[in-house]
């Protein structure tokens, strides 16, 4: 019987970083996949790298688009995909894949490590092992596996610099639970036939503002009026709630053609922004409610819907509406789309 065909993508992180003579870690050129004893034996494994591999600290939109590049253009080839990759933004590239790879029907699996693979403690070997396992089973989305877990892509946070489980789903349940077998769960995207459509022109040039209590506003004020800033992810407190000292600039920002996607700094619950009146008057000013939306994948889906609308040539004066609808899409299980409506409709 033919195994399952698993690529394998290794971008580097801590998984691939050797320590030096001075006690610091850093990326090393080595492949380490030929490193996890017995993975052939259940999956025909074949491996890539990017040409450098980096720590994800420095992982940007175009290395992104690389890997969903590479992921498209030998789709038809493999039964999954994994990605091992840095903890420090997992979480981002598996939400910019999402939108970057619509359609694949496939696991894209990223993984990685808290140890290095090089050190004796290393979480790194049972880590891809079970990405691997994970890329072989009936799964059709981004996931990220590690420690105990198989977690959906777009809504998973890295919780613990310290601990081997490091990353939580915090407003779903994981879709997979990772022990003696991997085990899918019943939420899950399951594999489908679909027709994949690769889209990496991503508009890069937002802002991100997460406002603490009580600081001033002048650098969202000034941003607000550059130029080369197209669109803002803003952290409201609590239900998306946004003190009323930026409303100026919101309405600026409106008035400018500028989205404005508001989530909430809670881990749980969403940005409900029609319970009070600091969330609804926002709203009233043309922002946007990212719903329960992670951080990390509203900033990657605005880029993602800003840069369509550049592609389709969108209007100047349709740019927010258009906006607005892609971010209330629901594409992959990303945001519940049901919640929205019932607070939209109070």
């Amino acid at each position: 019987m033919n195994k399952p065909r698993v690529l394998v993508i290794e971008t580097g992180g801590t998984i691939a970083q050797k320590r030096g003579r001075d006690g610091i870690f850093r990326p090393t050129e080595k492949t380490i996949t030929p490193m996890v004893r017995g993975i052939r034996k259940f999956a025909d494994v074949q491996v890539e790298r990017l040409p450098k591999l980096i720590d994800s600290t420095n992982m940007l939109t175009d290395q992104r688009a690389s890997l969903a590049t590479m992921i498209y253009k030998r789709a038809h080839e493999f039964d999954g995909f994994v990605i091992v990759h840095g903890t420090d933004t997992m979480a981002d590239t598996a939400a910019s894949l999402t939108f970057m790879l619509q359609g694949l029907g496939k696991p894209v699996v990223l993984t990685g490590s808290q140890i290095s693979i090089y050190e004796e403690r290393t979480d790194g070997k049972s880590n891809l092992s079970a990405a691997i396992r994970t890329a072989t089973q009936d799964y059709g989305e981004v996931l990220i596996a590690f420690g105990n877990g198989v977690f959906r892509g777009p809504r998973t946070v890295k919780d613990d610099e310290e601990g081997l489980n490091a990353f939580f789903s915090p407003r779903t349940p994981p879709v997979g639970k990772i022990g003696i077998t991997v085990e899918p769960c019943d939420n899950r995207i399951a594999r489908f036939n679909g027709e994949t459509r690769l889209f990496t022109e991503f508009d890069t040039k937002i802002a991100f503002v997460y406002p603490m209590s009580g600081i001033s506003i002048d650098t969202f004020s000034d941003q607000v009026k550059q130029e080369n800033i197209h669109g803002f992810v803003f952290v409201g407190f609590g239900a998306g709630n946004i003190p009323e000292t930026y409303y100026g600039g919101i309405e600026q920002a409106t008035r400018l053609n500028k989205p404005i996607v508001v989530v909430t700094q809670c881990s749980k619950g969403a940005a409900d922004m029609g319970i009070y009146a600091v969330g609804a008057e926002p709203l009233k000013l043309g922002a946007i409610s990212g719903g329960d939306m992670t951080m990390q994948t509203a900033t990657q889906k605005l880029m993602y819907a800003l840069g369509k609308a550049a592609a389709e040539g969108i209007s100047t004066s349709d740019i927010i509406r258009f906006v607005k609808q892609i971010m209330h899409t629901d594409y992959a299980k990303e945001i519940t789309v049901e919640r929205l409506k019932a607070f939209m409709s109070r």
